[in-house]
């Protein structure tokens, strides 16, 4: 069927893509691997890459993957039908032959596709391999290889391939970075690694209401009026932990007048840096040890934090983060650049569809800014 001749490609982006840079997220294969027939649980690319199998145990030349009854007609045609793959010695009748795959010609293969490739997903590529072998022997007998549709689906996935690769050595690249910058960047940006112990109170903006016994309808909710009371309830714990009040006990006091009967979260939200907190309550970073904040007020309630303790992040905790950061930050630089250094033009006539209004198009439209490659952001916190 048609279907079937996309099961290479198919499976070669799904494989390649997990080549993702070690400060970027990792693509997923699942999909594209059910699509060539695999059953099995989908693996998940960010698990621990497995390490490689000592030689001592199977060694290079040993076959990992033995296709029975797959007998290439000449040694040619092996070549092109299972790149690394080599065919039995004697010809044989499909029936009594086979084609073998040594760990050597396979780990060549998985690394190609993904160097951190992890051992389930290695499983799935030898468990489709075959078939994919079989079904591309069967598409050459057939000259499917020489259809022009077919011509043109290769050079499009020679591009994917190669925007692919470049994409992973410019991100090779970037990480690139000396220690002296990143020192540099450490001592230019103290806030970013400034680090508080909080304690937090939740107060929500409504109330939970229970159903009054024998009652056949929900009780009727004065929203306003709930959210009038909240307010008064988070003054007064405002007031009361700024007066010294234990946090944990006014958080539970909060959560019984809002009617929530399961008990109230713990207050303690440890050592944050900035980016742990929303944009509208990083303003606590600038209480000292002991202070509490004025009242905050969020769409879904009120927050009042309490400084602990104040310290910042050493410079060899820090320097990972900064790496990855620095790298982000490279990597996008030089993506925008070579993006920005065309400036595609797309025909509206065309590109619009039926029922579009007619007439003279812009040649570039509105707001047709080149697409960012992977925004760098602020580094993770610890």
């Amino acid at each position: 069927m048609k279907h079937y001749r996309w099961l290479s490609l198919l499976l070669l982006t799904s494989l390649a893509l997990g080549q993702g840079s070690p400060a970027s997220s990792r693509a997923k294969s699942g999909t594209q691997l059910a699509a060539a027939g695999q059953q099995q649980r989908q693996p998940d690319l960010d698990e621990v890459p497995a390490p490689k199998v000592p030689s001592s145990q199977v060694p290079p030349t040993a076959a990992v993957i033995t296709v029975q009854g797959l007998c290439p007609s000449s040694a040619a045609s092996a070549r092109k039908t299972a790149p690394g793959a080599r065919a039995a010695t004697k010809p044989a009748s499909a029936a009594g032959c086979k084609t073998v795959i040594t760990r050597a010609q396979f780990e060549k293969l998985a690394d190609a596709l993904n160097p951190q490739m992890p051992l389930p997903t290695k499983r799935q590529l030898a468990e489709a391999y075959p078939r994919l072998l079989l079904f591309g022997q069967k598409a050459r007998e057939m000259g499917l290889d020489k259809e022009p549709q077919f011509q043109e689906m290769m050079r499009f996935a020679t591009l994917q391939l190669l925007a692919q690769n470049l994409t992973r050595d410019l991100q090779n690249k970037a990480g690139d970075i000396p220690q002296t910058q990143i020192a540099k960047y450490y001592q230019d940006n103290p806030t970013r690694f400034q680090q508080v112990e909080l304690l937090r109170i939740f107060i929500p903006k409504s109330k939970q209401h229970a159903p009054e016994a024998g009652a056949a309808a929900p009780p009727k909710v004065d929203t306003a009026a709930d959210e009038t009371a909240m307010k008064a309830v988070a003054e007064k714990v405002h007031g009361e932990a700024a007066a010294g009040g234990d946090f944990q006990k006014l958080q539970q006091e909060a959560f019984e007048a809002a009617g929530i009967k399961s008990q109230s979260p713990n207050v303690n939200l440890g050592k944050l840096t900035r980016e742990g907190l929303p944009t509208n309550q990083q303003q606590v970073f600038e209480l000292q040890a002991g202070q509490v904040s004025e009242l905050l007020d969020d769409p879904g309630g009120y927050y009042i934090y309490k400084v602990v303790s104040k310290q910042l992040v050493p410079l060899d905790q820090a320097k990972g983060e900064i790496h990855n950061f620095l790298q982000q930050q490279s990597f996008k630089k030089q993506m925008e650049g070579m993006i920005g250094s065309v400036k595609p033009e797309l025909n509206q006539a065309y590109f619009a569809g039926p029922g579009s209004r007619r007439g003279k198009a812009p040649t570039t439209p509105p707001g047709n800014k080149p697409p960012a490659a992977q925004p760098g952001g602020p580094p993770p916190q610890k």
